[in-house]
């Protein structure tokens, strides 16, 4: 049985980054950059005023109005000493221009103006190339696009961008007592959640994933299995993995030929774990424990999909913190501790066993507690694994 700190070491050293694809830019969003990206124009690409007002030029306080300068005119002006033109926020401005006057500022008489308040040079003007000069590095490779990056290279003209592939992800879902939401719920069955929870956790974090549900049967769990690894780059089973008369999943990955890379993890919740690979596809065997499952999930299973996404800094960030209270730890397993962290303090939620779900819906961290501690006292400091939430 492997530690939590192997097998987590496990997963980044046997993961490698997928194929890098062109991608147009606006459907790039969540993919993370295959290379450094560089400006080949400034930014902005000419001085402009940064709000509505008046272009002028010296130091005086009274100045005579040329004209007016809108946003997208494209004709250049020129002032000097005294002069200034009536200007709109993003225009291009005048040579010779030394401050805008905001409009509040200023009184105007036809063609002429007088500026109430004494201005610095350069105030309201936003210089070519301030943000970013022609033949910078713009984003870097392993940067994630968000909203931002996609209106920052819009903004520089940037159309099409190479980007690594997202997995294609398959949740194989199994048992035999699960029934969908919408059927009545008999005695001695569940709701299914763990595709639910699963997939919400795949595009919480950007990634989506195709659901396939199967019953505990042998032949069916292999064929199923098999026909997820020929279609994806990652799959992730639930239930099914523990040494029960009805757990296939074990048996059927063995069949199949999946190379195991550690199973079973001397942790709480998640113990039976399994993680393997064939032909570059990479398998997660997951409890059926919703609780352990999503642990499992945020621990190991997202690890691997951001290494294969290229991501520069794949973990879970660590912090340190004190807990508020003591607590007991039973057995001489890891823990992996439902908690909330507010500033640096986090307290452990009750309602830590595998099943259970509730106490997991605001919990923004997993508290470490290594397997040789017993017992650990109020203002302890312990290492806790933030959550993506």
């Amino acid at each position: 049985m492997i530690g939590i700190k192997d097998a987590i070491n496990l997963v980044a050293s046997s993961t490698i980054k997928l194929d890098s694809i062109d991608s147009e830019l606006i459907d790039a969003l969540n993919y993370n950059l295959s290379e450094d990206i560089y400006s080949n124009m400034d930014m902005p690409p000419f001085s402009q005023s940064a709000m509505d007002g008046y272009a002028i030029c010296g130091d005086g306080d009274g100045f005579d109005v040329l004209g007016e300068i809108k946003a997208g005119d494209t004709d250049q002006y020129n002032l000097t000493d005294g002069q200034a033109y009536r200007i709109f926020t993003g225009a291009m401005i005048p040579e010779g221009t030394t401050a805008i006057a905001k409009q509040e500022i200023v009184e105007r008489s036809i063609d002429k103006i007088q500026v109430q308040e004494k201005i610095k040079q350069g105030t309201s003007i936003r210089l070519k190339g301030e943000e970013i000069r022609s033949g910078q590095i713009v984003l870097k490779a392993g940067t994630k696009i968000n909203p931002a990056a996609i209106g920052l290279l819009s903004g520089l003209g940037v159309s099409k961008v190479k980007v690594i592939k997202q997995p294609i992800t398959t949740l194989v879902v199994t048992g035999d007592e699960l029934i969908q939401l919408g059927e009545e719920l008999k005695l001695g069955k569940i709701y299914e959640s763990n595709s639910y929870m699963l997939k919400s956790a795949l595009l919480n974090s950007g990634f989506d994933s195709n659901i396939v549900l199967v019953k505990d049967n042998y032949l069916e769990t292999k064929n199923t299995i098999e026909s997820a690894i020929e279609t994806s780059d990652l799959v992730i089973i639930t239930g099914g993995i523990s040494v029960g008369d009805y757990d296939f999943v074990g048996k059927a990955l063995n069949e199949i030929g999946v190379k195991e890379l550690f199973y079973k993890v001397n942790q709480k919740p998640g113990k039976p774990l399994f993680y393997g690979e064939k032909n570059n596809v990479k398998i997660f065997a997951l409890p059926g424990n919703p609780a352990a499952a999503l642990t499992c999930f945020y621990v190991y299973v997202l690890l691997a999909i951001k290494l294969m996404m290229g991501c520069p800094a794949p973990g879970l960030t660590k912090r340190k913190a004190r807990i508020t209270h003591d607590y007991i730890k039973k057995g001489d397993r890891s823990h992996l501790l439902k908690a909330q962290l507010n500033n640096d303090e986090v307290i452990v939620h009750k309602g830590q066993s595998s099943a259970m779900l509730s106490s997991f819906v605001d919990t923004n961290c997993l508290v470490y507690i290594s397997g040789e501690v017993t017992e650990v006292k109020t203002g302890e400091e312990l290492e806790v694994y933030m959550l993506p939430i």
